[in-house]
């Protein structure tokens, strides 16, 4: 642990707001969850190159008429990278599989993939950000 010390730099110091400590509770055990999903749980994790154009995401269910992707996945959570080549550091969206199951039956099913020999829904990178459960 680090310990900082405040020095007086001409600015007026306040008081840590009310319930401080609750939010920090909070945000710690937030921080604690994010580390065990890296550590502890499977990621599969989807690099979309074209998203920005297109304002979407494809998330594979078939390859050649087999399931795939999505369904038959063991992962626990999806990670997407909204990936944009003038960005040196990615945007990347972590989402439970369990609820983009849900999500992408929202969204069409299209062609897509390497060779146009996959379907898969197509769903709107926004989407992944707003979905409540």
């Amino acid at each position: 642990m680090v310990r900082l010390r405040l020095v007086r730099i001409g600015v007026t110091h306040t008081k840590a707001r009310p319930h401080f400590d609750l939010d920090l509770k909070f945000g710690q055990e937030k921080e604690n969850e994010l580390q065990e999903i890296f550590n502890n749980k499977l990621v599969e994790v989807k690099t979309d190159r074209v998203c920005q154009k297109t304002g979407n995401v494809f998330v594979e269910i078939e390859d050649n008429g087999k399931p795939s992707g999505i369904m038959n996945t063991k992962a626990i959570y999806f990670a997407f990278c909204l990936w944009k080549e003038e960005r040196k550091d990615q945007v990347w969206v972590l989402i439970p599989t369990k609820i983009l199951k849900k999500l992408m039956k929202k969204f069409p099913i299209k062609a897509g993939g390497d060779n146009w020999e996959s379907k898969g829904h197509i769903v709107p990178k926004e989407a992944l950000l707003q979905y409540e459960i």
